[in-house]
């Protein structure tokens, strides 16, 4: 896909851990030392839209999705909005337990519809998808009502009974345990398991984590130094504490080595044994029916069950939850961005933004014509895409002041760029001053001019000249860059001959504390304090065009 030029990312120095846990104005000079290169394979992993980071005021330097750690503030169902508890999300996972379906072929939400041919809205009710036009129908499955169709899905699944507790399940496995012992201990010809249905899916899940569960518990007690214990007021950390502060010469105690732990073994442990017979119904349900009755990979990772197959087998998906997280700062902890608790509010409590911080940089081709100039004597319009190598070209560059007080901005950038090809750069204007963000009413009573676009002749358009801001506005500056394009050469790869430039941007001013701190001067007015910030930006100007000389 093409790039579309001309473009704007910053840099986020979390990659460097000893870089980012200090203050901005402590490694600037370690930043002004090297040259940040755009083209190294780092840089793939630093460069972010504006848009993209967070701000930390604490740290004073912009935090991006690397740099931040998320908490998660509740769960709720997109579908219906209700707030779901974290406990209810840990036991029955992190899906709707209501009625809110997802269609299993498309994923589009699905509606009940009753099917009563009395018209008067009764039993039998389906599911069905208004995307596909997919329904419960298709897989033979009715509900007896409309609500609770969670419930329902799992009495179906369970052969129509009811669906056991926790507690019965753990008293079920123990019988069957007592009667498999039964069984090995009894003559062949008497097997009290043999009319037992096979477990269910869930069943064996069941067993299956009872089973690594008391394999943990075991390991863990039959060794007080084992890594599994990580409860502090256990026997085992208890005994761990007293082995330490032992007299040298007392005799230690002989510990049990550990039982390793082993894997299931037996359906009653979670075991799942492969039937020959299920692969060669398939196998035959596909030469009936061709690849259409299979499932693809997304559908099959979607459902529950991990041994569906086929379409027929395919059942409703309950919606799966969404979150509300707030996110911190990894370095200090400050919180950047909290949105409100209550599900339909989309307001933050706390929302730090770069771009309300840190002044927005953007590049333009500059055209000296003025108006009155006729169209043929015009120069033609800049191609971002195939900028002529060799050829000095003009582009303006924009920096606008998010702030309520006045920067004075240093800009810095190599001689050449950095890469294969390199292309001569020259800001004619490093040091200048942008105003504040203040009201526009303000700037419309201001007895102060507008500065002049550029050095206006008599009989001329506008002239670039060295050391002098183009234009100026409220909170925005523009200053004059020359760009003179490198040679390509015969052997590049790819985006090699994309004209990118590092730009290293310096901003010094002045707030106030005083509401922070309480100290006021003698006129009422907060305490000052100078900051200064510093940060790397890449400006994309265009493609360099090939075979030019």
């Amino acid at each position: 896909m093409a790039q579309a030029f001309p473009y704007t990312y910053y840099a986020c120095d979390c990659f460097d851990s000893t870089n980012s846990r200090g203050h901005l104005h402590d490694r600037d000079a370690d930043e002004e030392e090297r040259t940040f290169d755009p083209r190294s394979p780092r840089a793939n992993y630093q460069l972010y839209p504006l848009e993209h980071l967070l701000y930390c005021e604490d740290c004073q330097h912009v935090r991006c999705p690397r740099c931040v750690l998320e908490e998660t503030l509740n769960w709720y169902c997109p579908s219906c909005l209700f707030e779901v508890p974290s406990s209810v999300v840990k036991s029955d996972g992190n899906r709707c337990n209501r009625s809110c379906f997802s269609c299993p072929l498309c994923t589009a939400p699905m509606h009940t519809y009753s099917l009563d041919p009395t018209g008067e809205g009764g039993a039998p009710f389906i599911l069905e998808c208004q995307y596909c036009q997919w329904s419960s129908v298709e897989i033979g499955i009715e509900f007896e009502k409309g609500q609770g169709i969670s419930s329902q899905l799992a009495r179906i699944a369970n052969g129509g009974k009811p669906l056991p507790t926790h507690k019965e399940r753990d008293k079920e496995r123990e019988r069957r345990k007592e009667l498999d012992a039964r069984r090995r201990d009894g003559p062949p010809d008497q097997d009290p398991a043999r009319d037992e249905p096979s477990p269910s899916y869930d069943d064996r899940f069941s067993n299956l984590s009872a089973f690594y569960k008391s394999q943990v518990e075991s390991h863990t007690s039959a060794s007080p130094f084992s890594s599994h214990d990580i409860n502090f007021s256990s026997p085992s950390a208890y005994a761990r504490i007293m082995n330490l502060y032992s007299a040298p010469g007392s005799k230690k105690k002989q510990r049990p080595k550990p039982t390793p732990m082993r894997e299931a073994a037996s359906p009653l442990e979670g075991l799942h044994l492969h039937d020959p017979s299920h692969d060669a119904q398939a196998i035959e349900r596909i030469k009936r029916d061709g690849w259409s009755a299979t499932l693809s990979p997304s559908q099959k990772l979607s459902q529950m069950n991990p041994h569906v197959r086929l379409v027929d087998e395919l059942r409703p998906l309950a919606t799966l939850l969404c979150t509300k997280r707030s996110k911190r700062c990894r370095s200090c902890r400050q919180i950047l961005t909290k949105p409100e608790a209550k599900i339909t509010s989309t307001r933050y409590k706390i929302k730090l933004l770069a771009l309300n911080h840190i002044p927005r940089l953007t590049i333009r081709a500059l055209n000296t014509n003025p108006p009155v100039v006729p169209q043929s004597a015009a120069v033609p319009p800049v191609d971002y895409n195939a900028l002529q190598p060799g050829v000095p070209a003009h582009f303006l560059l924009h920096l606008s002041n998010p702030l309520f007080d006045p920067i004075k901005v240093t800009l810095a950038t190599p001689s050449t760029t950095p890469g294969k090809v390199a292309s001569r750069i020259t800001i004619l204007c490093p040091d200048f001053e942008v105003g504040a963000n203040t009201d526009i009413w303000d700037d419309a009573l201001s007895s102060v001019p507008s500065a002049k676009r550029g050095s206006l002749l008599s009989d001329g358009p506008p002239q670039i000249e060295a050391g002098k801001v183009w234009d100026r506005g409220r909170n925005w500056t523009s200053v004059a860059v020359e760009i003179v394009p490198g040679f390509l050469e015969e052997t590049l790869e790819e985006d090699e001959d994309v004209l990118e430039i590092p730009v290293f941007v310096r901003i010094e001013f002045e707030s106030e504390v005083g509401e922070e701190r309480g100290v006021e001067d003698e006129r009422g007015r907060g305490e000052r304090e100078r900051r200064e910030e510093a940060f790397w930006v890449v400006v994309g100007v265009g493609r360099i065009k090939g075979g030019g000389s």
